[in-house]
């Protein structure tokens, strides 16, 4: 189904719009990667699809596995669910998880979609991970400029690769993570 949705989602950025990334030499192609960036749009996980050819394993919000059609679906992406209300345990367990295994995880540690950068408020679960799993987190933006539903232009700027050790963090406090959050963020913005 991944693959499926990849191609699918290519052929309609390369065939009714303009898609372009820049940065591509960033991606890093293998051992535990998070990717994270900003969320304007629910099409952000698609695009992310198909830029990045590496299996992403998403960390979703629960409300979509409450819907059957939609739960389907993903599911069959690989998501997993996250409960942004408290401190999901389960979530967090599934990413330490599919990080010591190699895998690539997607985040968006703002939590919900954000349209104004000037709202911007990183949650620490995304330096977490990166800390305590050894992870290259690997900073992305979106930017979009739309029309009606075809001919849009989606822009994508990946960032050079951060290294745990880079976020600063010594102790591994709460407030340590919630900083480096807000500082990982503000280097997405700035892409």
């Amino acid at each position: 189904m991944y693959n499926f949705a990849r191609i699918v989602f290519w052929l309609y950025l390369h065939l009714f719009n303009r898609y372009k990334v820049v940065g591509k030499e960033n991606i890093v192609w293998d051992g535990p990667t998070i990717v994270y960036g900003n969320h304007s749009s629910d099409f952000d996980i698609f695009l992310l699809t198909v830029t990045f050819r590496r299996h992403i394993y998403f960390m979703a919000k629960k409300s979509l596995f409450e819907t059957p059609i939609i739960k389907w679906f993903v599911k069959a992406y690989k998501a997993f669910p996250v409960d942004r209300d408290k401190n999901d345990l389960a979530a967090i367990k599934t990413a330490l998880r599919l990080l010591k295994d190699g895998k690539q995880v997607g985040i968006f540690p703002e939590g919900t979609r954000v349209l104004d950068e000037q709202d911007s408020n990183a949650k620490g679960g995304v330096a977490m991970f990166a800390y305590k799993t050894g992870a290259t987190l690997v900073p992305v933006r979106m930017k979009y400029k739309r029309r009606l539903n075809l001919f849009n232009r989606y822009d994508v700027i990946i960032g050079k690769p951060i290294r745990p050790e880079e976020l600063g963090i010594v102790q591994g406090t709460s407030d340590e993570y919630k900083a480096a959050g807000t500082r990982l963020m503000e280097h997405v913005y700035e892409l």
